[in-house]
């Protein structure tokens, strides 16, 4: 199974989205580790130095969406 790298892009699994989330774009914040990583949503503030993010469970994610 390919591990979630920092950078990568990532899609959150219908079952666990909330309303839009499947209009923005998600990428991992930091490399997977354990059960858990932090993703951030790149689309809602894109020219801020502050971007939004949360620490989810990797079992609530779709593996790193090809190129």
């Amino acid at each position: 199974m390919t591990r979630i790298k920092k950078g990568d892009v990532v899609r959150i699994k219908p079952e666990w989205q909330d309303p839009g989330d499947d209009k923005y774009t998600f990428v991992a914040a930091e490399d997977e580790h354990g059960d858990r990583i932090r993703i951030a949503c790149v689309d809602i503030w894109p020219d801020s130095f502050l971007v939004p993010n949360q620490i989810i469970r990797v079992s609530m994610l779709e593996r790193p969406c090809e190129s």
